[in-house]
């Protein structure tokens, strides 16, 4: 039996996400002149201000398809330990901060920081999950 058919799942979202985040990045870099110089205003500056968060967003569809495309059950369960710690700390971070901000002027955090964060915070967790795992299974 093949390992590739395991593997093809976990390939198959990194050849997705790695063209689509090259495409968010090369977005960052040019959507500030796309904006100022022509000097938009209105409704043609809010679409193209949002327009950084259309890869954003397919970068998560495209973590949900790796998991239902995953055939995996016990790597797809450690993947969704890995999202769920990551998105309770993000929603925790982003609750508190925004408490913060409220009640006792800390500065302003913009909201697009929180998609953002979620990336190193799966990380940390993917290190986390793997200490557990290494533990469990000595």
């Amino acid at each position: 039996m093949s390992v590739e058919p395991k593997r093809s799942a976990g390939l198959a979202y990194v050849r997705r996400v790695l063209p689509t985040m090259a495409v968010y990045l090369g977005l960052l870099v040019l959507l500030p002149f796309a904006i100022h110089y022509p000097h938009l205003s209105g409704p043609p500056l809010w679409l193209l201000a949002i327009v950084p968060a259309v890869p954003l967003s397919a970068v998560f569809w495209f973590y949900g398809r790796y998991l239902v495309e995953e055939p995996d059950e016990y790597v797809r369960m450690l993947e969704v330990r890995k999202a769920l710690m990551a998105t309770g700390v993000v929603m925790g971070a982003a609750s508190a901060w925004g408490f913060l901000e409220m009640f006792a002027q800390a500065p302003h955090v913009p909201l697009y920081a929180a998609p953002i964060a979620w990336f190193p915070c799966q990380g940390i967790a993917a290190l986390i999950v793997a200490a557990a795992e290494r533990r469990s299974n000595p």
